[in-house]
């Protein structure tokens, strides 16, 4: 919200005060960063082991830390692979509560504009799917999209676009949490958050545009993703001046 405030004031920008944020079950995980568990476990038990025998006292054989390494990386692996799994269900089951939300706030407001993250992308672009284009956001922004491009192409393509004026899509080559981990979930498919419409083999609606905004954002994989909302006021596109409500996802 702090960015959104800041947008307000741009003269820019002018978006409106009014905000609304919306929270679905989407299985991200509270720390973006891996901790070693099984490492840390297996350091501190060989500590307390030599603590008790001083005179044995021993350092940790490579193959032995190599070992616990590859237990937490198949920990982590396995975690993000069920988050994943479960925003993919939850995005699809749940997106006719986002369109009907969106729906009523379209009723009730002139101009709308939507802004998702990561898995909140997903979501956003399956309840735009059900709507009429006609009663969808007026401006569609998606920061680091957990999605591929042959996922969202048929979204983006000439002729269509997910907002009625504009869709945004912001991507980094710095976002090693899309690069390398979400990667392998999507069987080698690189994420749109991560390299942009780079992938796209057809032509895209001229509403459409990406935006680089790695300049912007801190540094690799330990903030470069989750510095999206902290730093959005920095590479937000303008759009339609008249647009007056805004409503976030994440």
């Amino acid at each position: 919200m702090h960015s959104h405030r800041l947008l307000v004031l741009s003269p820019q920008h002018r978006w409106h005060s009014d905000a609304l944020g919306y929270s679905w079950p989407s299985g991200s995980p509270t720390h973006q960063i891996p901790l070693p568990l099984a490492t840390l476990g297996s350091g501190l038990y060989l500590v307390h082991q030599s603590w008790q025998r001083l005179r044995h006292f021993k350092l940790p054989t490579l193959a032995s830390v190599a070992g616990t390494l590859a237990v937490d990386v198949g920990l982590h692996a396995a975690r993000l692979a069920y988050q994943f799994s479960l925003a993919q269900r939850e995005s699809h089951e749940r997106a006719e509560m986002l369109a009907w939300r969106l729906l009523d706030l379209r009723r009730k407001h002139e101009k709308l504009r939507i802004v998702g993250h990561s898995l909140g992308c997903r979501h956003i672009v399956e309840a735009c799917s059900l709507m009429d284009p006609t009663e969808r956001p007026d401006a569609v922004h998606l920061c680091a999209p957990a999605l591929a491009m042959h996922e969202l192409q048929p979204h983006v393509a000439f002729g269509r676009g997910l907002g009625r004026s504009s869709t945004t899509v912001y991507y980094s080559g710095k976002d090693l949490t899309l690069g390398i981990l979400l990667r392998a979930l999507l069987a080698g498919d690189q994420a749109v958050g991560e390299v942009g419409f780079r992938d796209s083999k057809e032509q895209l609606d001229p509403s459409v545009i990406a935006v680089d905004a790695s300049r912007s954002l801190g540094g690799y994989y330990i903030s470069a993703h989750t510095d999206y909302a902290h730093k959005f006021h920095y590479f937000a596109r303008p759009d339609t001046p008249a647009i007056e409500k805004a409503s976030q996802i994440s």
